[in-house]
């Protein structure tokens, strides 16, 4: 059977530079490994919050597809550089069978989608939607959202073949607007290594045991003073998503702040800027910004649990193998974690606790169980939703399910015709 080629959109999978040219098997460009402010300014551009980097490579690692004549590409882009609608849907009605749209908590009142919603007006190829959800909770109406993005909405709902959003919360409120096609199946970053995930177990080493730690240090809230203090006794290590950049321009661009090769922040240099942003000591021993998502696979594997209000900070760890606590504050992270029923707290109730506290509540057998129950259940509806579209989940047999669905094959009809030799 033939596999379908594909375009991914909406979010970033590294920090690379897109090639803007036109020649067959090109590649993007790696980021410059000197670490000048200008630089670093520029990679954040390419990733912002890094977390991000998680959605945008989930499906394109997972799914069975033409790996050869398939692509990452932002639509957006095309639009700024001037391309039409019209000539967009038209290079990938030529191109690919299939368009996937990665999301992230889009659904917000300050978000307007309106230059997307304009380039899947005009597609013309099968097109299905992943990720999609909330940032807070909202009134039963559509009026709270800006013009562009309830129009993307509708058209995700009427042309996508799954309209996949992340949790209930989402699910249920998209159906109560009129978009009943909505479904949950949750942030496909959490499917791209099952083996790993189910293989997550409650920590050992007690008191002795290293955390790994995220959150928001350069906002000076009440919520990166609860995470500062759970750390206090702790060791523990702290990775950025999107602090780097403040930090690199209170520092005046001092090259040696940041090392591109290890990843590591200087603590002496970033240390003095959060604790003058924040009025309070900061207990982290390291910390690190990682721009390649290996990497951070990797570093995680060196500690023995994850705690912190980032959610993709813990599914990193996670994906290596590493248990998870995840703090959460906002309706984002709290429909994700009840979803897969993830070992969650809310920043109101962690009180004067500290983190091996929160370990020795938070991550039980029991926890892991149920977890490890749930999650099968949520790759199983993942697995059987794709195969409904005669998609296939490219992770081992015993995680997908293995009978191929009789249903229509995502292979656009314009393939016969710009390729009839496949016929």
């Amino acid at each position: 059977m033939r596999l379908p080629r594909v375009l991914f959109t909406r979010l970033p999978t590294d920090t690379r530079y897109p090639f803007e040219g036109q020649l067959p098997f090109s590649d993007s460009m790696p980021r410059p490994a000197r670490t000048s402010l200008r630089n670093i300014e520029t990679n954040v551009s390419l990733t912002e919050n890094t977390g991000n980097m998680l959605i945008g490579e989930s499906l394109s690692r997972i799914l069975e597809i033409d790996r050869a004549r398939s692509c990452h590409l932002n639509l957006t882009r095309l639009l700024a550089l001037g391309w039409s609608a019209e000539r967009i849907r038209d290079e990938i009605r030529k191109h690919f069978d299939l368009v996937v749209f990665l999301m992230a908590n889009a659904i917000r009142q300050d978000f307007d989608l309106g230059d997307l919603a304009d380039a899947v007006s005009a597609l013309e190829t099968d097109l299905m939607v992943f990720g999609i959800g909330m940032q807070d909770s909202l009134p039963p109406t559509l009026s709270t959202l800006p013009e562009g993005s309830q129009r993307l909405l509708y058209l995700f709902d009427q042309k996508a073949l799954i309209f996949g959003v992340r949790g209930r919360e989402t699910e249920n409120w998209l159906h109560s607007v009129g978009f009943s096609r909505a479904k949950a199946l949750g942030c496909p970053s959490l499917y791209v290594y099952p083996q790993n995930m189910l293989a997550v177990a409650p920590p050992s080493g007690g008191n002795t045991a290293t955390a790994i730690a995220s959150g928001h240090l350069t906002n000076p809230s009440p919520r990166s003073q609860k995470l500062i203090s759970l750390f206090r006794d702790t060791k523990s290590h702290y990775i950025m998503q999107d602090e780097l950049l403040t930090i690199a321009r209170t520092c005046k661009g001092d090259e040696s702040l940041y090392n591109d090769a290890t990843g590591r922040v200087r603590t002496e240099l970033c240390k003095p800027v959060l604790e003058h942003i924040l009025g309070s000591k900061i207990p982290f021993d390291n910390f690190w910004y990682f721009q390649n998502l290996d990497a951070w696979r990797v570093f995680c594997t060196q500690a023995d649990f994850y705690l912190g209000d980032r959610f993709h900070g813990g599914i990193v760890a996670m994906q290596a193998g590493i248990s998870a606590i995840f703090i959460w504050n906002d309706q984002r992270a709290r429909e994700l974690t009840d979803f897969f029923a993830l070992p969650n707290i809310s920043v109101a109730d962690i009180g004067d606790a500290k983190a091996h506290d929160l370990v020795d509540h938070l991550l039980t057998q029991q926890a892991f169980t149920e977890f490890r129950d749930t999650y099968k259940q949520r790759l199983d509806l993942f697995a059987r939703t794709l195969g409904e579209h005669g998609l296939r989940l490219d992770i081992g047999d015993q995680y997908s399910t293995p009978k191929r669905h009789n249903a229509r094959q995502i292979v656009h009809k314009a393939y016969n015709k710009f390729f009839p030799r496949f016929n």
